[in-house]
């Protein structure tokens, strides 16, 4: 089976390795679902590469850094770009202050000097804005995300972008974890899968786990 590529957003890369305590599991799971993790640019320079554990799964070749020409060919694709990054930002700001959300996002501000490219700030979800539109502009496949905020983004985006028949699927940990359940070939044993519940600290899901492997598992 050929490798899907799937982009990786940072908090599920944290939460699957562990805060890289345990990037082999990342890996593992990854692997077993024939997933080529890729992160946007954005994503790798102002949130990812802080941390270690990243940038040495980049160096081994296991998780690939987008090149922003893979999805901004040209000036034109470039103003499309800027302009969906500004739509989607306060599609989303103005549905979280509808929502009444506890998270709240001011208006999208650019200090002087600074892009959309460039520009980073804690608690604004800039990060999965520019996810969704690499998603949409590359029609790649799937997400990798633990933020909710992406569904919404999502969303907004089949509605203003995608006028034909990509479809875009969003995963996040537990997923895939049920997904390697559910199937009969798998690198994990029951055991080993149990344990990285237990590493991402779902607990509170490890019966239901325990019971999607039993049911997909009665002839083994």
């Amino acid at each position: 089976m050929s490798k899907k590529e799937a982009i990786v957003d940072t908090c599920f890369f944290n939460k699957l390795s562990n805060d890289g305590k345990n990037s082999e599991i990342l890996k593992k799971v990854l692997m077993d679902l024939d997933y080529k993790p890729v992160v946007h640019p954005y994503i790798a320079e102002k949130e990812l590469d802080m941390f270690p554990h990243f940038n040495k799964l980049v160096e081994e070749g296991f998780i690939r850094i987008a090149e922003y020409s893979e999805f901004i060919e040209d000036e034109y694709d470039k103003e499309l770009y800027e302009q969906y990054f500004d739509e989607l930002y306060e599609a989303m700001r103005e549905y979280l202050e509808i929502k009444e959300s506890k998270k709240q996002i001011e208006k999208l501000n650019i200090p002087k000097g600074q892009t959309i490219y460039t520009y980073r700030r804690a608690g604004m979800s800039l990060g999965d804005v520019h996810i969704i539109l690499m998603a949409f502009f590359m029609k790649l496949p799937i997400i990798l995300s633990e933020d909710g905020d992406i569904e919404f983004l999502r969303s907004v985006a089949e509605r203003r972008i995608s006028g034909d028949s990509y479809k875009l699927d969003i995963y996040n940990v537990m997923d895939l974890i049920m997904m390697i359940a559910e199937k009969e070939e798998t690198m994990f044993s029951k055991k080993e899968l149990e344990k990285v519940v237990l590493e991402v600290k779902e607990r509170a899901r490890l019966s239901e786990v325990k019971q999607v492997w039993n049911k997909a598992h009665l002839n083994t």
